[in-house]
């Protein structure tokens, strides 16, 4: 497990006051003027930043594009290589509209994200508003604390496109997948119409949980890496989301959720290192 540097973790902690303050992350430029660093640095330490999950970057296949996860957009997503993503947040207006007792001016990256998204404004109400990707239906989700309190409609399903395991490939385009729809029966419409994205539904709980009490624990410190405490996520698999059913519907582990060796193998030629802490307990 490699150790994100001070200057890293300084980086994400000025990037994570902005968003969280105002809804907006600051430009390339301005992190280079205000830690005084060629673009080189600045790239080597935003690159650190997605292999722990902190950040993304904005890609060729999606910089400046008019839509996301099919939607027209207000404005186009952010340019090549700007911040695209300051995790769990957008950097530009979607869809995933989020507010905070009462006042809306962020935006989540994707509807897993959004399930605990709460968890990022402690102490208050967090409400996010957002649409079926099949039928346009409303949906709405009320958090604090990262914790769902309510969600509707109440058989609200989100859905998942692409394996863990193709992380590495789809730093940006992992969540162009992961959306909202009102019914298993509407996903399942989706679905169909989509034959080349093979993915599982999960229930907002889930995802709020996954989120909450694995990959999120610790997003508000300045020093944070993810965390995975092995014991306790096998003994969780079930709430988080990570099992399915097998033979004589017995949950077994869902291989969506496994990494590979592939995967790491990728993982490194990406140039995104681990920076995962991994712990029995």
């Amino acid at each position: 497990m490699a150790e994100l540097s001070d200057r890293a973790r300084a980086l994400r902690h000025r990037i994570m006051d902005q968003i969280r303050r105002t809804g907006t992350a600051p430009a390339l430029r301005e992190l280079r003027d205000e830690f005084q660093l060629t673009e080189t640095e600045l790239a080597t330490d935003l690159r650190t930043l997605e292999g722990a999950i902190c950040v993304a970057c904005q890609d060729a296949e999606h910089a400046e594009s008019p839509t996301f996860q099919g939607t027209p957009l207000p404005a186009p997503q952010p340019p090549l290589g700007e911040l695209v993503y300051a995790r769990p947040f957008a950097t530009f207006p979607n869809h995933y509209r989020v507010s905070v007792d009462g006042e809306q001016r962020w935006f989540a990256e994707c509807a897993v994200e959004a399930c605990a998204i709460s968890g990022q404004f402690p102490g208050a109400e967090v409400v996010v508003d957002s649409v079926c990707r099949q039928t346009g239906e409303r949906v709405r989700l009320v958090g604090r604390d990262g914790v769902l309190i309510d969600y509707s409609p109440a058989t609200l399903r989100v859905h998942l496109g692409y394996p863990l395991r193709e992380m590495p490939h789809r730093v940006v385009g992992w969540c162009d997948y992961n959306s909202f729809f009102a019914s298993e029966a509407a996903a399942a419409d989706w679905q169909r119409a989509n034959p080349e994205v093979r993915g599982i539904t999960r229930s907002p709980a889930q995802m709020s949980r996954l989120i909450s009490e694995l990959l999120g624990v610790g997003r508000l410190e300045y020093d944070y890496q993810p965390d995975v405490p092995i014991l306790p996520l096998l003994r969780r698999a079930g709430r988080l989301g990570l099992l399915r059913p097998g033979p004589w519907n017995l949950p077994l582990p869902d291989p969506f959720w496994l990494p590979t060796l592939r995967m790491a193998r990728d993982w490194k030629r990406q140039g995104l290192g681990n920076f995962f802490r991994f712990h029995l307990r």
